[in-house]
């Protein structure tokens, strides 16, 4: 009797994946996991195996050509993983599995897969080792307390946590003992971060302390390194594994712990498919491989926060910094008295001061964090109010200080006007601010400040960011002005101020996490400072300075600011009280668009009853993207999931369960 097999068939890397059935020949041992080449259409295709012993479906089927490779690619667990991530993002089991499949394996898998040989590439960034200074220190009480509860969950069947930790509290220090002792029982460490490359001195901690054990999954791999790597952790060579969200889906034997570091960061969810959210799916793979779970962050997602507080998981805390060092003081500016006074600069009186007292004064370091990059926001014409804007997005240029316009969602650059293109008056002006600017006022204020750059734009060269890291560490440099770049991963103990250009970026946006991510990142910015043996202090401009998530943010007081928070999403059911799926669409043909939108929504809520509301349909954030327009329609609700078991969904649309924006 001839067996079947059901294999997860790659398409092309852009193209669609599907599950089929094909005929096991006889001889041929295969199980789930395997890599194969099989016949789709007139080509062969790669593909991995997810079960085997599933009944034919009518017709003939088409047998296995060949197996790839002896030894599976992928173990039971994530296979399992999978199929969960398929169930709850709505996506073809197909796309599951391809996301755990390095891209240069499954192209490969039409030649014998050859050996993991060609020489390491770690940047040098990685390979500090500043983890021996406090490899053997004593632990903190709140670090012990957090240490016995995970030892004790390592040693029985895995539990969930939340490591909640202010800012230089010692978290990276748990997860590295807690490691240690998962890696004593024979078990395998993933190790998840934001950005490898904006995260350096993490992931240098644990290429310190595990060496070759580590193996690094990032960005900034070449294909070829990228799967060396890969084969490094199936071939057992390496159990521990760091790296970005895919980082996941490492073909770890034994998963013992996995932790994911700043809990909180939106690089967390895939934006395409398989629309996954990494936090939840290493919940998943917990449960699944029964490991342990450590979420760490000082301003965790008020979700995974309501979830600790109702007991789904567990929390951990360390309110205090290591060695017992204060956080920073933080003095709150209200930018609307400065204008009232008469300053039009980027710097308040208290932030020109504090610069130049830090700087020149004391000979310490200052961090200047603003959350856009460029020179100016807009080009304005003030006779008329024309804003030049990028045809193909229909969003503001941004204008650069090399005299270009450049949208920032497409790429596309164009030349400034010279007069309003649509009134033809000549007042036409750049308004707002970008670092560019920043810079400019603070080499003016302090003419003998050796200042530095750093956003997207000024670190494109490989290794400036490390470049950047070094010079402020070695003193070559005292002020950074930067964009989320420097509130991530800085740990730079000559900083004594952080100043806050403008708190109020984010919060006027119309998302429900307007409000958590203005804190988020005011936070892990005023953390920067005071990290060392020097007390630090905080300037923090705001246009809205009564506004909860500033005042939170300022007094490092996460739980009034989360209380507050919970409170507004109770009101309107905004997760943790309800669940979202974001439905988009686009077309060249606008009344396309409205046609299409218009039709689902009216399924939609046919079919809704109590379980969502139908949002929309509305015009999506960025109406046109590329020269398509675009719309999209939300359901908000208790189970929104359970509408889309209703209604068929077209392939026209997008379906993002569980978004982190709805301006996507």
């Amino acid at each position: 009797m001839s067996r079947n097999a059901e294999v997860a068939v790659f398409g092309g890397q852009g193209g669609p994946a599907r599950t089929f059935t094909y005929s096991v020949p006889e001889g041929v041992a295969v199980a789930p996991g395997h890599l194969v080449r099989v016949a789709l259409g007139t080509r062969v295709s790669a593909g991995v195996v997810v079960a085997t012993d599933v009944p034919a479906p009518p017709g003939t089927l088409r047998d296995i050509a060949a197996v790839a490779d002896a030894t599976p690619v992928l173990h039971p667990h994530q296979i399992e993983l999978a199929r969960w991530i398929a169930q709850r993002y709505r996506c073809a089991l197909a796309d599951a599995v391809r996301a755990m499949v390095p891209p240069g394996l499954a192209r490969r898998a039409r030649a014998p897969v050859r050996s993991r040989r060609r020489a390491r590439s770690i940047p040098d960034e990685l390979g500090v080792t500043e983890d021996d200074a406090v490899r053997g220190a004593e632990a903190t009480p709140a670090q012990d307390a957090a240490l016995d509860a995970i030892a004790a969950s390592i040693a029985g069947d895995g539990d969930a946590y939340l490591l909640h930790g202010v800012t230089g509290s010692g978290k990276t220090e748990v997860y590295l003992r807690s490691a240690a002792a998962v890696l004593e029982r024979g078990r395998g460490v993933i190790v998840l971060v934001p950005e490898i490359m904006l995260t350096t001195q993490v992931v240098a901690r644990f290429v310190a302390r595990f060496g070759e054990r580590v193996a690094l999954l990032h960005s900034a791999l070449s294909e070829g390194e990228r799967l060396d790597e890969w084969r490094r952790v199936l071939a057992g060579e390496a159990d521990v594994v760091v790296g970005s969200r895919s980082a996941l889906f490492a073909p770890l034997a034994r998963p013992g712990l996995i932790v994911v570091d700043e809990e909180q960061e939106p690089s967390y969810k895939q934006e395409s498919d398989p629309r996954y959210h990494a936090v939840d799916a290493a919940l998943a793979l917990g449960r699944i491989a029964r490991a342990t779970v450590i979420l760490g962050s000082a301003t965790p997602r008020v979700t995974t926060w309501h979830a600790a507080r109702e007991g789904t998981i567990r929390l951990l805390e360390l309110p205090e910094r290591v060695s017992a060092r204060e956080m920073p003081r933080t003095r709150i500016v209200d930018l609307r008295l400065e204008l009232k006074a008469g300053n039009r600069t980027t710097l308040s009186q208290a932030l020109r001061v504090a610069l130049e007292r830090t700087v020149v004064v004391k000979g310490e370091q200052a961090i200047l964090y603003l959350n856009r990059r460029g020179f100016a926001t807009v080009v304005l014409c003030r006779d008329c109010g024309h804003v030049a804007a990028c045809p193909s997005c229909d969003i503001p240029f941004a204008y650069h200080a090399e005299g270009t316009l450049l949208c920032h969602r497409c790429g596309r650059r164009d030349a400034p006007p010279e007069r309003c293109p649509k009134c033809g008056g000549a007042r036409i002006r750049h308004l707002g601010v970008g670092t560019q600017r920043v810079e400019d006022d603070v080499r003016a204020a302090v003419p003998s400040a050796r200042v530095l750059r750093l956003d997207r734009d000024a670190v494109r060269r490989k290794g400036a960011h490390a470049a950047a890291f070094e010079r402020m560490r070695s003193g070559r440099a005292q002020v950074i002005v930067g964009t989320q770049m420097v509130a991530k991963g800085f740990d730079l103990p000559g900083v004594t101020l952080l100043g806050v250009v403008n708190a109020d970026t984010l919060l006027n946006l119309p998302d429900h996490t307007a409000a958590e991510r203005t804190f988020q990142l005011l936070t892990q910015a005023l953390g920067r400072s005071g990290r060392g043996a020097l007390a630090g202090l905080g300037i923090l401009q705001t246009y809205l300075p009564d506004h909860y998530a500033v005042r939170a943010a300022a007094a490092h007081d996460y739980e009034a600011f989360a209380e507050a928070e919970i409170a507004a999403r109770r009101r309107f059911g905004h997760p943790p009280f309800g669940r979202l799926i974001l439905l988009q669409t686009s077309a060249r043909q606008e009344a396309t668009v409205e046609r299409r939108a218009l039709a689902l929504a009216e399924a939609l809520r046919a079919a809704a009853g109590d379980d969502a509301e139908v949002l929309g349909p509305a015009p999506a954030f960025a109406a046109k993207k590329a020269g398509a327009y675009r719309a999209q329609l939300v359901l908000r609700g208790p189970r929104p999931d359970a509408v889309l078991d209703r209604v068929e969904v077209g392939a026209q649309w997008s379906i993002d369960v569980d978004p982190m924006t709805l301006l996507g």
